[in-house]
């Protein structure tokens, strides 16, 4: 997990459990199978699941994690053909939330705005945000970003990829279809990079 691609993330995560006076690791580290501050993609959730969480879970934001979430965007990602070392996942609230069942507060998504900045500010290759859900959106629009990323899902609801997000075959297809676009999107820069 201190790979050089995705040290300086960590680092930033051992920051903000300084800040939130909680234990290291605590927030939860990046997967070194991600494209870390490579990436070309951020993929923007709420806050960490119990399962990325140390103590309860791998204490990695991984597509191997055993939960929902990371297992819809695992598939969602290979059905697309979106390779795993092109995105980087992140949550609006990268620190525990106060509530154990629900989503991140609102208050706490306007503390770790600038925790988005700074991830934004490390990823030198970053094209492309993925906002996943409500919290996320609002993350975002709270991080003030400005930027020249393309950004999917800034203005229109694409839901969250957990079981509740995806509870209707509606929000399936706007899933799905946001993980084609980013897609699409990744394939068609990477074509225009090399000439084709």
């Amino acid at each position: 997990m201190w790979e050089p691609h995705v040290a300086p993330i960590n680092h930033l995560a051992d920051q903000i459990a300084d800040a939130e006076g909680i234990p290291r690791g605590h927030v939860p580290y990046v997967d070194p199978d991600s494209g870390g501050i490579l990436a070309r993609a951020l993929v923007l959730l709420d806050n960490p699941s119990r399962k990325a969480k140390a103590g309860s879970g791998s204490g990695l934001l991984s597509l191997d994690n055993d939960d929902r979430t990371a297992w819809t965007c695992r598939l969602a990602y290979e059905a697309a053909g979106v390779d795993r070392r092109s995105v980087v996942h992140w949550n609006a609230c990268p620190f525990p939330t106060a509530s154990k069942k629900s989503g991140s507060l609102d208050s706490e998504r306007a503390r770790a705005a600038r925790w988005t900045r700074d991830l934004v500010t490390l990823c030198t290759k970053l094209e492309f945000v993925l906002l996943l859900g409500g919290p996320a959106r609002d993350g975002w629009r709270r991080s003030g970003y400005p930027g020249n990323l393309i950004v999917i899902g800034q203005d229109r609801d694409i839901p969250h990829c957990s079981g509740q997000g995806l509870a209707t075959a509606d929000a399936k297809q706007r899933f799905y279809g946001a993980v084609d676009e980013l897609a699409g999107r990744l394939q068609n820069t990477e074509k225009g990079l090399v000439g084709g």
